[in-house]
Order: structure tokens, then sequence, then C-alpha cells
């Protein structure tokens, strides 16, 4: 390919990754001529979720912050190196732009980039900005997913709320479900769908607090619904071991590749609150109860749940010491699995949240020619 070239920076966690891809994506779409290059930190995650995508890649083996007082030389000479490193491949190819997706890795990436008057535009997924987002923002214009994320960064940054960038097959539920003039209603002859997702690793807090709740429900509560639940590679043998036993009708799978489909298939979900899971929800209408991840750095996945509660568009549970223990969902399920008018309230607050058109307004940010098509 010979057009424009487009570096994305950072990673590390797929909520970094996610709007990174869906934009890149919208590029391809608009200038099919155009190069995507990732630059990483090389973890596993980023391997699995670039590796069907063609575009190309590299990584920096650079420290995280948590080492500066630790091994302060080693962190400032990782650093260095990746700096250096980006310096030269952008004299060399003279990139069009580069996108900071946050994460530590970007750093040394984007400060190339401004120092070879190379054009950066930042993107923030949470509503506590993370803290690469918040000294690269006394720079750099940066992208946000909520409003609120602007009270933690400097004075004077140059601020888009754009929402979170999707990938298309989630993006376009938005549009599926606001088309569908019935909503998602019921007889009492069909069957609901409750899914579970922890996100692509899992999560055992959640695994451990769905089945508890279920057993103490009983199974008459769950009468009229089936379980889809995403459990990660750890739990999904017993998972699925827990609710034959309890005969609750349940597909369980540790990782879901299609989950466009399994959205526009679900009435409730119980899941974390990274930026990510939260616009899919919001982009396909489905209510949520939200267990935050108790160890997010600066407690950013409350923050973000907390967005969507006060919209009445999801509950937020959670152990009161902030541990990964499991957490009492019985009330909350049963609360909202008997009552259809609260659903369908919920239903139209989370669709309200959605901002399905993020990775095309981001992408018009960037320079001209532009991806405008």
């Amino acid at each position: 390919m010979s057009g424009r070239l487009f570096v994305f920076a950072g990673g590390g966690t797929g909520g970094h990754l996610a709007p990174g891809l869906a934009v890149a994506d919208e590029l391809r779409r608009c200038e099919s001529d155009c190069r995507i290059r990732f630059v990483g930190s090389g973890r596993p995650v980023e391997e699995q979720m670039l590796s069907e995508t063609g575009y190309e890649r590299s990584a920096h083996d650079v420290l995280p912050l948590s080492q500066l007082r630790r091994r302060p030389l080693s962190f400032l000479r990782s650093h260095w190196q990746a700096y250096r490193r980006e310096r030269a491949s952008m004299r060399r190819d003279r990139p069009t732009a580069v996108i900071g997706l946050g994460g530590y890795v970007s750093v040394p990436v984007v400060l190339a980039a401004g120092r070879e008057a190379v054009p950066v535009l930042l993107l923030e997924q949470n509503a506590v900005a993370g803290r690469a987002n918040r000294l690269l923002a006394r720079w750099f214009p940066i992208c946000l997913t909520f409003q609120e994320s602007q009270q933690r960064l400097p004075c004077g940054a140059t601020v888009h709320v754009t929402g979170n960038p999707l990938r298309s097959s989630i993006a376009k539920l938005h549009q599926a479900v606001a088309g569908n003039s019935v909503d998602r209603q019921y007889t009492t002859s069909q069957t609901r769908t409750l899914l579970v997702v922890g996100g692509s690793l899992g999560s055992q807090q959640i695994n451990d607090s769905v089945v508890s709740a279920i057993q103490d429900m009983g199974m008459t509560a769950l009468f009229g619904w089936r379980v889809v639940h995403q459990t990660g590679p750890e739990g999904a043998e017993a998972t699925a071991t827990a609710y034959e036993r309890l005969h609750i009708e349940h597909i369980v799978q540790p990782f879901f590749p299609d989950l466009a489909e399994v959205y526009g298939q679900a009435s409730l979900c119980i899941g974390r609150a990274g930026a990510t899971t939260l616009t899919e929800l919001a982009a396909s209408g489905v209510p949520a109860i939200l267990i935050p991840y108790p160890h997010a750095a600066d407690d950013h996945q409350t923050a973000n749940a907390r967005i969507f509660e006060n919209a009445g568009a999801a509950l937020v549970e959670g152990a009161p010491d902030r541990s990964s223990k499991p957490v009492d969902l019985s009330q909350s399920l049963r609360q909202l699995m008997t009552d259809d008018v609260r659903l369908d309230e919920m239903r139209s607050a989370m669709r309200s949240l959605a901002r399905p058109d993020a990775a095309a307004a981001v992408a018009n940010l960037l320079p001209a020619p532009g991806p405008s098509c």
C-alpha cells in the first residue's frame, strides 16, 4: 500500500486497543489504500486482537510507571530507547498522524511524534482519565468518552467529547434496535436471555456471584429465562456444571467470538464496568447490573458505572470493602427479572447513552484530506 500512514500507540489491555481498532477500521473503510500500524507493549491480548486484522504492528519493551521508584534507571532507559526508535521511524515513514490509545507504552511514541511535528490525537475511554493521557493532554488534543473525564485533565486541554469508538458490528446494533418499533417485548412463551460477561479474560468474582444468586433465588425465579455466560478460560466447566445441577437453561463458553449476536439477544446483562463493555451495552440497548473491577486504576470502573446508574440505565453492585469476593446479586436480579416496566425504562436510558458514530467522529478530527466519505 502506498497511502497515508496512521500510527496507533498504546495497548496493554483490550479496553485501550478496541477503540483504536474501531478508528483504524473506519480509516480503512474511507481510505482503502491507507496504512495502519499499531505500536504496543507486546502483551498477549494485543497479539490476540491484532492477529487477524492484517495491520502492521510492533512493540516496545518499556517498563510501566509502577516500576519508576523500584527501578528508576531501567524505567528511564526503556522509555528513552523507545522514544529514540520512534523518532527514527517517524523521520523515515512520516506518518499522517499518531493516535494515542492510553497506557504507558503510548508515552514515548506520542512524545516522539510531537518532537517530529507529526499530528497527535489522544483517545480516553474512561470517566477517570488514565495517567498517561493526563500527562500527554498537556500538549495534545484528546477525545473523551465521557464529559466527566475533563475534570482530571490539565487546565486548558483541548477536548473533544466524541464517545468511545466501537467496531462496526457492535455499532450497527444501535440502528437495528432503534429500528425495532416493538422494542424487546415478550410473550409468556418466549425465553429471555440473561447475559453474563466478565471481559475477555473472565472474572471469577462475577462467575461465583451469578451462580450463588441463582442458587439463592431458585429455579422458579428464572422461569422464562436462560443464561448465556462468558466465563473466561478458567471457569467454564465449573459454571456449566452448576447450571446443570440447578436445571437452568444455559449456554456457557470461555469466550464468545461474536458479541454482536450475543448482545442482540440479551434482555439483561451482568458484567464489569469497563468503557468498552459499557459502550457496547449502550449501542445494543441492554440494561445491566454492573460489578466494577475493584482493583482498577483510580477506581475508574466505579466512576464509569455511576454515570450509567445516574442515567437510569444500570444498577451498581460490589463488595463494600472493594475486594474480589462474591457479591450478593439476589435482590437486584429478582427485582429486574420480574419487572418489565423497569427493564423497558432502563433499556431506553441505556440507548440514550449510545454514541454509535464515535469512530467516524474521531476519524474526522484527523488531518486533511481526512477520512470523510
